[in-house]
């Protein structure tokens, strides 16, 4: 006979059934209870099934499991099943979100890795249905931070008939009444879990609740890149960021972004004025060139050689190179083949000379099969990429940045 087995251990099952659970699965709904069982024999090899209440039931998405006949585990508060939402709605999403308030709803598409969770909070608690319209990130962030600390229905309840000022800080927020504002005004979109950290990041610095209270529209998406990003902020910037995202991938567009933000705002010698009128990639991009070209221009004009003796007396001997050449990526090993290669590639990287000189990056060329400047950053032992651009900063080949991937994993 099996034994009794923990809440836990059956989720870290259940998670690893995950993985195949889309194809070998067989479901149904009990006409007893309106139940929906998954049966999962399949994939683990012996019998085990999971029964799913759904939202018109008296315990909305509570559910058990069961092998060979013995009831393993239960889940009825902020205890998901360890089977995710996206699966769940791919085979009877209908039988289990009947009757779902739109706003709940609204909530779990943003935040689909606690789609159970929440479902499980929303359903016993009808404070937390009105969180879903007034206040929908704050509900998130108080379902993630119940999740960990498995708070009880019962201490959930208690909490939300506080302020949601004071509900700010139970999420790791400042508690502040313009913190509570800041939130029920920004918008949601798709997320991830790993996201939710930079997003708490970012509300927490009062330069950012400074800067976000002035704007007439704030999504999670501009509190997730400003919590990366140091550099100036203007009403503008909000803006460039919706921009940029619709690019393509939002990973890539929020590293691209940010790379041209900093690099440009080290070009402008003179101050930030001139990014005050941007408000979209092609103005970025228009404004960066104009200064790549300037910036190499005068060192052209005023001789390589002449402006790397200058670095050379101002930073010193350029740093050793931290990793071997190989035959299609060499180090850049001086202050005039540093100048150079700005000039040569039209980008900016002979503005690096301060960040090279204090050992926060090193600048490497590749020849083949594409001309490549990469840059690398130190992380503890070993060194990772930093930028690989080309010629005027474009996005090498899926080849170029396989090939630069295959020679930092062979770092000694």
């Amino acid at each position: 006979m099996l034994s009794l087995r923990t809440n836990s251990l059956a989720a870290s099952c259940a998670a690893w059934i995950y993985h195949f659970a889309r194809r070998m699965w067989v479901t149904d709904i009990s006409p007893a209870d309106n139940s929906v069982s998954f049966d999962l024999s399949s994939a683990v090899g012996y019998q085990l099934v999971v029964r799913l209440s759904p939202w018109q039931s008296d315990v909305p998405f509570s559910w058990v499991s069961e092998a060979e006949g013995e009831q393993l585990a239960t889940g009825t508060f902020l205890e998901p099943p360890g089977i995710s939402w996206e699966v769940l709605m791919d085979t009877h999403g209908d039988a289990l979100t009947l009757g779902m308030p739109d706003a709940l709803l609204k909530v779990i598409n943003a935040a689909p890795f606690l789609g159970i969770e929440l479902a499980q909070v929303v359903g016993r608690l009808d404070a937390a249905l009105d969180m879903a319209v007034s206040s929908p990130l704050l509900l998130i962030l108080l379902v993630e931070k119940g999740a960990q600390e498995r708070w009880s229905a019962d201490t959930f309840a208690a909490l939300l008939r506080h302020r949601q000022s004071t509900l700010c800080a139970a999420a790791g927020l400042p508690t502040t009444r313009s913190s509570a504002k800041l939130l029920r005004r920004c918008q949601l979109g798709p997320m991830i879990r790993r996201e939710l950290f930079p997003l708490k990041r970012a509300l927490n610095n009062p330069d950012n609740s400074e800067f976000l209270r002035h704007q007439p529209c704030i999504h999670a998406r501009h509190l997730i890149f400003l919590a990366n990003y140091e550099g100036e902020r203007w009403p503008g910037l909000l803006t460039l960021i919706d921009d940029a995202l619709t690019q393509g991938p939002h990973h890539h567009a929020s590293a691209w972004l940010k790379a041209m933000l900093v690099d440009t705002q080290r070009m402008l010698a003179a101050g930030p004025e001139a990014l005050y009128s941007v408000c979209s990639t092609a103005t970025l991009q228009a404004l960066h060139n104009r200064l790549v070209d300037s910036f190499n221009a005068r060192t052209t004009a005023d001789n390589a050689q002449s402006s790397a003796a200058k670095l050379q007396q101002h930073h010193g001997s350029y740093p050793t190179a931290p990793l071997p050449n190989t035959t299609l990526i060499t180090a850049i090993t001086s202050w005039q083949d540093l100048l150079l290669e700005g000039e040569r590639m039209q980008h900016c990287v002979g503005s690096y000379s301060g960040a090279i000189a204090r050992g926060e990056v090193a600048i490497y060329h590749m020849q083949q099969p594409e001309a490549v400047t990469i840059a690398i950053l130190p992380q503890g032992q070993h060194w990772e990429l930093s930028q690989a651009r080309g010629v005027h900063n474009a996005i090498p080949t899926s080849e170029a940045q396989h090939l630069i991937q295959v020679w930092l994993a062979k770092q000694p």
